[in-house]
């Protein structure tokens, strides 16, 4: 969730996590979350393709002569249908080429770019007509912009390359709006609404162009506010009636301890913020708010007359502005609570927020940490972007603060680790999660909407970018975890609150990959193109001897009727490899650094399995890790979205723990795999083997992961073949062995599904 360049939430002032605005990146139109539009489903980038011919005059922004200046716009374009037909004529053919070719790329679209396209790239009218025109403003740049398109497709090979795409592509993006440099046209408001559907067309073709390219910002995919928040009101109806009823029943009631730093709030949002803690199902809390030297005396007056009418809350002044991690901590130093609950002094809690926290603690008492799942809330009251987490997932937390609100932590342990550390301001809950990470497992996850996060202008719920040091705080974090752990590596910035760690890879191992049946040529060479420097061997399975090898290509003869596990486990026997790839035959990376990542992560001590990011020719996610459904079915989460996707789940672009991971690309260590006695082979698909592999892993103590900086693409179309239900079974009892559960998914995805 967030815009297309944040991704992360804040606490007052700001703090990393995620969240932020849902501004559409495929609609220019589109509204912010400040706006009270927020949380709106956006549209997959091909169908903003447009009908270039007619007009879309908008409404003037001009307040005094807006609607004079809109109706003479309108009133000029009638007469601009025939002028705007001879201009684009030519261009047509072009824009219908193109949008054939992208929206189902393949092998041949460079071939084709270079072929048809070029031949349609100028745009300028010929015969009479032609000797007018070309003076017409925006055929020029027109023209310029079709030939860089040209040069762009003609240059990307197969699959279609990514090294040194966003470059290109940006500046394709500038050369958008062919009329930018026109600014002395004669008539050019008119010339601009004949323009305007092209140059609409172009910015959409580049949109396209960063999702087939991997180098495009999230389309954000979350349910619409309306809807979502009727859902949402019903939802917690039964919520807070079945918890209350529960509540009868709780033989031990802790104490609970909110702790808030405020800051300059205003006024009807403070006491909005109290009345929710107020309302609470659960009474047996305490309120303990800091006034951090706000230059409004509105802010004391307020809390000064809540703690009057409620003894369970605590008040107190800072003399001057501490800053939000000491005035969090002089709340805290108020707390008596055996937990300790984080609000931030513009949001709201449900109103079953400290009931289902306290039923969760009366079911699991160990429990250190408890978290849930939250939303956000506009000033309308209009509920949007909720997000669904995953239980505990040291591989997420590390890369995003996914954990944000609502957090509840065992109060010993909290001053234990020094509670909030000065010099993490904007990712202080962040840097303070990884300190608890680190010294306890016990994370609780509860699967339910308890925290509201209001959006205010200026604040990070609407905008992460609007605060760049919050960011780099949280890198600063997630780097200093890595030393405390004693883990090689370096932490960077992907884009606000979202952090990418590069693992380090010891010396020059020897990588084995095993390929499911015999490449082409043009595949042999495509994945051999990107080997980053490691000592790459290739096992190809043929059935019959004779095949000739070369110095990293190598055949092994397999008997045609070996089920997949059987001919895995024959290539391995031959394999020379520390680490061993599973390579499905046409999935090819697009540029350097995928063999990198996933053999950095799979040498990880505890990693198991590790899984790349596999996208379709057009840019749709096909494999971003698997997880499992109450029945131990298997689910694709993002499959079918265009890649990168921000949603109710999060990122298809986040590394994250997962429970299993595809086959088509799969890497673990050598030791590994024997230990685990290599493939079973009596699966008869080579999904099944690979799931099975990873539940048994897991079963092991391993890790599984999902690393999405390994992107691949697949360029083969899959055979349909029917699911076996003998690997249905057996896929069923490895599920019940392992525990009836994937606690990296979530039981409530469903409620939130955009169409």
């Amino acid at each position: 969730m967030g815009t297309a360049d944040s991704e992360g939430p804040r606490n007052p002032r700001g703090t990393s996590g995620v969240g932020g605005a849902t501004l559409d990146p495929t609609n220019p139109k589109a509204s912010s979350a400040s706006s009270g539009a927020a949380g709106g489903r956006a549209g997959p980038p091909h169908d903003v393709f447009v009908e270039v011919l007619g007009f879309d005059v908008p409404r003037s922004h001009r307040a005094r002569w807006g609607p004079i200046i809109t109706a003479a716009k309108r009133w000029g374009t009638r007469g601009l249908s025939p002028l705007q037909r001879w201009v684009l004529d030519r261009q047509l053919r072009f824009d219908l080429r193109l949008r054939a070719l992208i929206r189902a790329p393949d092998h041949t679209l460079s071939e084709r770019a270079r072929e048809e396209l070029s031949r349609l790239a100028d745009p300028r009218p010929g015969g009479a007509v032609g000797r007018w025109l070309p003076s017409v403003p925006g055929l020029e740049a027109q023209r310029a912009w079709n030939l860089a398109v040209v040069a762009l497709l003609s240059n990307a090979g197969w699959p279609l390359r990514t090294e040194g795409a966003a470059e290109a592509l940006d500046a394709l993006e500038a050369r958008c709006d062919v009329l930018s440099q026109e600014a002395r046209a004669v008539g050019l408001p008119l010339w601009r609404e004949l323009w305007r559907r092209q140059v609409a067309f172009n910015h959409a073709t580049v949109r396209l162009l960063r999702h087939l390219l991997g180098a495009a910002r999230p389309v954000v995919l979350l349910p619409a506010p309306e809807s979502y928040t009727r859902e949402a009101l019903a939802q917690e109806a039964r919520e807070v009636r079945d918890a209350t009823a529960a509540l009868a029943r709780l033989a031990h009631r802790p104490r609970i301890s909110l702790v808030t730093p405020a800051w300059e709030t205003p006024v009807d949002v403070l006491r909005a913020c109290v009345a929710s803690v107020r309302a609470q199902e659960y009474p047996h809390w305490e309120l303990c708010i800091v006034d951090d030297g706000s230059r409004s005396a509105a802010v004391a007056d307020v809390l000064r007359e809540a703690a009057a009418g409620d003894a369970r809350i605590r008040f107190e002044r800072l003399e001057s502005n501490q800053g939000i991690a000491r005035a969090t901590n002089a709340a805290l130093a108020l707390a008596t609570g055996e937990y300790v609950g984080f609000l931030d002094h513009d949001d709201l809690l449900a109103p079953h927020a400290l009931a289902e926290v306290a039923l969760r603690l009366g079911e699991t008492p160990d429990a250190d940490v408890v978290y849930s799942d939250e939303d956000k809330v506009d000033a309308r009251g209009l509920r949007f972007a909720p997000y669904l987490k995953p239980a505990l997932s040291p591989e997420l937390l590390r890369a995003v603060n996914y954990v944000c609100h609502f957090l509840v932590v065992r109060a010993s342990l909290l001053r234990e680790v020094g509670g909030i550390r000065p010099g993490f301001e904007g990712a202080q809950d962040h840097d303070l999660l990884l300190r608890l990470m680190e010294r306890t497992p016990r994370f609780e996850h509860i699967p339910r909407v308890l925290y509201h996060w209001r959006t205010l202008p200026g604040s990070t719920a609407t905008d992460a970018s609007a605060k760049p040091a919050a960011s780099e705080a949280g890198r600063r974090a997630v780097a200093e975890h890595l030393a405390r752990m004693g883990e090689g590596g370096s932490a960077e910035t992907v884009a606000p609150g979202l952090y990418r760690i590069r693992h380090p890879l010891v010396g020059r191992p020897r990588v084995s990959v095993l390929l499911s049946e015999s490449p082409t040529d043009s595949e042999l060479a495509a994945l051999l193109a990107f080997t980053d420097d490691l000592d790459v061997e290739v096992r190809v399975p043929v059935p019959s001897p004779g095949a000739a090898s070369t110095s990293n290509v190598i055949p092994v003869e397999v008997d045609a009727a070996l089920t997949p596990g059987a001919v895995a486990n024959r290539l391995l026997r031959e394999a020379r490899g520390e680490l061993i790839l599973v390579l499905e035959a046409g999935t090819l990376p697009t540029g350097p650094g995928w063999l990198r990542e996933l053999a950095s992560q799979a040498s990880r001590p505890g990693v198991g399995v590790v899984g790349a990011r596999i996208v379709s020719p057009g840019g749709q996610v096909l494999e971003a890790g698997l997880r499992f459904d109450a029945e131990g079915r298997v689910l694709r989460p993002f499959a079918g979205q265009f890649d990168p996707t921000l949603g109710a789940f999060g990122g298809s672009h986040w590394p994250r723990d997962v429970r299993a991971v595809s086959s088509a690309c799969a890497m673990i260590r050598r030791e590994v795999l024997e230990s685990l006695g290599g493939w079973d082979a009596a699966f008869t698909s080579d999904e099944a083997r690979g799931v099975d592999l990873c539940l048994r892993a897991g079963e092991a103590g391993l890790r599984v992961l999902y690393a999405p900086h390994a992107r691949l693409v697949r360029t083969r179309a899959r055979e349909g073949a029917p699911a076996a239900s003998h690997d249905a079974d057996r896929l069923r009892e490895a599920w019940v062995r392992a525990g009836r559960t994937d606690p990296t998914g979530h039981p409530r995805l469903g409620f939130v599904q955009t169409p």
